[in-house]
C-alpha cells in the first residue's frame, strides 16, 4: 500500500480498507475475551475466576490520556508539528 502521486483516491481508499480490517480483528479479539471470561466466571475455581478478571480488566478497560491518544495519531497542539 504505497502513496501514490497521481491515485490519492486509491491509496486512501486502501487505508480505509485496511483501518475496516483492523477495527474489526480488534472487535473480534475484544468480543472472545468478554465471552471467555464469562465462561470462566461461572467456573468453580476462585483464583482462576479472579486471574482471568484480573486479565480482562488490563486488557479491555485501560484508560488511554486525549492528549496521548490525539499525538499518536498525528495532531499535536501547536500547528507547527501538524
Amino acid at each position: 500500500m504505497h502513496a501514490y502521486f497521481r491515485n490519492h483516491q486509491l491509496y486512501l481508499a486502501e487505508k480505509c480498507n485496511w483501518m475496516d480490517r483492523q477495527v474489526e480483528k480488534t472487535s473480534k479479539r475484544a468480543l472472545m475475551k468478554i465471552e471467555s471470561y464469562k465462561l470462566i466466571a461461572q467456573a468453580e475455581d476462585y483464583e482462576q475466576t479472579q486471574l482471568v478478571k484480573k486479565l480482562v480488566q488490563d486488557s479491555l478497560f485501560t484508560s488511554i490520556n486525549n492528549r496521548v491518544l490525539l499525538q499518536k495519531e498525528g495532531f499535536y497542539q501547536s500547528n507547527l508539528n501538524n
